[in-house]
């Protein structure tokens, strides 16, 4: 049995998986003020781009995880926003539909050229081996998890706060109309939106894919933690998603150690359910991302 001090470690390190797996989601809820059904499948990218480039194309690990940045930001640019959301904004029915249908064919696909059987092992460790502390022993790299966290989360709020054009993204969620008209580039922002979108999760999955199994029905799972947090913080509010995904992470530590394993998904359902019937906006609901 581990003790307060574990549950805490854990509650820590699993936020921050958490949090980066969420960030892209509720930005582009925040900017773009869409629901993203096709979320999934830049988390699906992220891993199995990098394995692509190294194993089809008989590249090095370096040249994977920089061609996979490229590659997420063709997809998310040429086909997730320009093929599909773009022309669709009005259309609600449609922009859903199109995009879990682009979810499914990018699952469908993986597992076609990459199945299981495949035995995808990214080598992307950066520390080796374990850590001690205290009852609780957990792989080095997970410690690489917290601080890419800890990393991308700062570098958002000085984009956001500091600099000209986070001020204008922030505008732009706020009302896209008067944005407009008061001169902001929609297009360049709402462009500069999705790239920053895939920079969490795709960061996110290269650095813990050494220490998970990964499958091509991953990106369900991981989507509907990322929906869950981001529900719990706020739609769209990314001050309330680096809230939510501590709490999200420390009631899984607390579950999964202290009770029983299973119930995981359980609680976590059950505490995001009766937050949204007693605060419906969520916890930290603004009128801007930040």
């Amino acid at each position: 049995m581990l003790t307060i001090e574990g549950v805490l470690i854990y509650g820590v390190v699993l936020g921050a998986v958490y949090l980066l797996v969420a960030m892209g989601f509720s930005l582009i809820c925040g900017v773009l003020g869409i629901f993203n059904l096709g979320y999934s499948a830049t988390i699906l990218v992220a891993v199995y781009g990098v394995w692509m480039i190294m194993s089809t194309f008989g590249l090095g690990l370096t040249f994977g995880i920089i061609g996979v940045f490229f590659l997420q930001v063709l997809f998310t640019l040429a086909i997730l926003y320009y093929a599909i959301i773009k022309p669709n904004m009005e259309k609600e029915d449609v922009l859903l539909t199109a995009l879990l249908l682009l979810s499914l064919i990018v699952e469908a696909a993986v597992n076609y050229w990459y199945p299981l059987s495949t035995g995808v092992d990214l080598p992307t460790t950066i520390l080796e081996g374990v850590v001690r502390i205290g009852q609780v022993t957990l792989p080095r790299q997970m410690f690489v998890v917290v601080a890419a966290a800890l990393i991308i989360t700062i570098a958002f709020i000085i984009f956001f706060t500091k600099t000209r054009m986070g001020l204008k993204v922030r505008a732009l969620s706020q009302d896209h109309r008067a944005a407009r008209i008061l001169g902001v580039n929609v297009e360049r922002v709402y462009a500069l939106g999705i790239i920053l979108a895939v920079l969490p999760p795709t960061i996110c999955m290269i650095v813990v894919a050494p220490m998970w199994a990964i499958n091509p029905k991953m990106g369900h799972s991981l989507f509907q933690t990322a929906i869950l947090v981001t529900i719990l913080g706020g739609l769209g509010n990314l001050r309330g998603t680096l809230l939510a995904s501590f709490i999200v992470g420390l009631i899984a530590a607390s579950v999964n150690f202290l009770l029983n394993p299973r119930l995981v998904s359980l609680a976590i359902l059950v505490v995001v359910f009766a937050v949204m019937m007693i605060k419906p906006e969520g916890i930290a609901k603004s009128e801007t991302i930040w």
